[in-house]
């Protein structure tokens, strides 16, 4: 009687890992080439804008520390630079399309309107959602290449 109840047992494990390979496979197929390709996309364009999106905050916290004479020019440098991430962001809506992306850019020239304006706190608190929110779309699509075993 031990050895069919041991021999269920191991028949059962054999044939649930049996299906936990099918299903695993399934979930593979299912990540298409295309979803792949959006999903690859979609990480590369949140690690490139957490980035610079970094380096947009550096340059914030700088901003304080400079003589009036200096500030003019620092807020044009940073207006520059955050206007090029900007294109950044809209590119990567234009290529990831998806109301995930729409809004980053706006979200950026509320920060830099902020900075202009000398409201440094409001502008960091801006900087900060925006961070996040990359971050979570990055997080997303890395997950979805994990799950499909991509990494």
């Amino acid at each position: 009687m031990l050895h069919l109840i041991r021999t269920s047992k191991v028949r059962a494990d054999f044939i649930h890992r049996r299906e936990r390979k099918k299903r695993m496979e399934k979930e593979r197929v299912a990540m298409n080439s295309e979803g792949v390709r959006r999903n690859i996309l979609g990480f590369m364009y949140a690690e490139r804008l957490k980035s610079v999106l970094i380096i947009a905050g550096q340059m914030l916290d700088v901003l304080p520390d400079l003589n009036e004479g200096e500030r003019s020019g620092g807020l044009k440098m940073f207006g520059s630079f955050v206007r090029g991430v900007g294109n950044e962001m809209r590119l990567a809506a234009n290529v990831m399309g998806g109301s995930d992306w729409d809004g980053l850019s706006g979200q950026l020239n509320l920060m830099e309107g902020y900075a202009r304006l000398g409201q440094l706190e409001a502008a960091r608190q801006e900087l900060s959602q925006t961070l996040s929110r990359v971050t979570t779309m990055g997080g997303r699509a890395m997950a979805t290449l994990e799950k499909a075993g991509f990494l």
